[in-house]
């Protein structure tokens, strides 16, 4: 029997803020793996789950695909979150990412994008890279001696990098911005559409439609980039459904750039600069 005092310290794990504490959730952490590796959490609006700290554990549960599932919940969500996931799902409107895929499916939809991803690849986007730090250390410069370093530089910076990975004109770079605050904003007031959880479902929608058009377009005219990977990958043969292809342009447009955000905002300013202006010709 698990003590009540190993379950209140596995709670952390269900707590959004503590993501924000590394000292408290890595103390959490270091207790669980000591006391309580495979711990049951229990912490509403979250339904309960089995959480496993141990490495060793957590690597032998990733490897075994057919006794440990990404469905029916492959995120935590809120249960009412939970709900309307399932109930898209059912609808045929729900996304479903590289994240909620098992081997050997998985493997073979993340192989469609993966040379994009390669050394070659990355060398190519440089040259776009340059040019879009150059831009955010110009705008730093035009601002003034101050700025605010998330709205202004760190939020579209790597995502402008994602978007000009998959050839999207930079036009629509705004928009794809909105929609990714949008899904991602959900609980916060400042960035989510509306109060219902059914308000996502719009969000969802609107990516959709969107990438269901650059679909049709790269099909019929093909071009060099992601978004020509994606609409014209294949899966044993057969051509990608209209949600598959619709999630893969949702993880990459939405997933690599909230994280990069972060670690820029969270880096020396001034060690931003530095790098960044190589490409602006400055110096240290």
């Amino acid at each position: 029997m698990k003590s009540p005092a190993a379950n209140d310290v596995a709670k952390v794990l269900a707590d959004p803020t503590a993501y924000a504490d590394d000292e408290r959730l890595h103390t959490a952490l270091r207790h669980l793996r000591v006391n309580n590796p495979v711990a049951w959490v229990d912490n509403p609006p979250y339904r309960p789950f089995w959480a496993i700290t141990k490495h060793d554990d957590i690597m032998a549960i990733e490897r075994d695909n057919n006794l440990f599932v990404s469905a029916p919940r492959p995120l935590l969500s809120p249960a009412d979150r939970d709900d309307l996931l399932k109930a898209q799902q059912d609808a045929g409107t729900g996304i479903r990412t590289l994240a909620h895929m098992d081997d050997p499916h998985h493997r073979k939809v993340r192989a469609i994008g993966a040379d994009w991803f390669r050394p070659k690849a990355m060398r190519d986007l440089k040259v776009r890279v340059d040019e879009l730090a150059k831009r955010y250390v110009d705008k730093m410069c035009e601002i003034g001696p101050e700025c605010d370093f998330v709205t202004d530089i760190a939020v579209d910076f790597p995502l402008y990098v994602i978007l000009s990975l998959l050839g999207l004109p930079e036009s629509d770079f705004p928009r794809m911005h909105k929609l990714t605050q949008e899904m991602f904003g959900g609980d916060d007031a400042e960035h989510r559409r509306g109060q219902a959880p059914e308000d996502m479902l719009g969000v969802l929608l609107d990516f959709f439609n969107y990438f269901a058009t650059l679909t049709a377009s790269r099909r019929q005219h093909p071009t060099q980039d992601l978004a020509s990977a994606i609409a014209n990958g294949r899966i044993d043969g057969e051509p990608l459904s209209d949600m598959d292809t619709a999630s893969y342009y949702v993880i990459i447009a939405t997933a690599g750039h909230g994280t990069t955000q972060d670690a820029a905002t969270r880096a020396d300013l001034e060690a931003f600069r530095v790098m960044s202006g190589r490409a602006h010709g400055m110096t240290a």
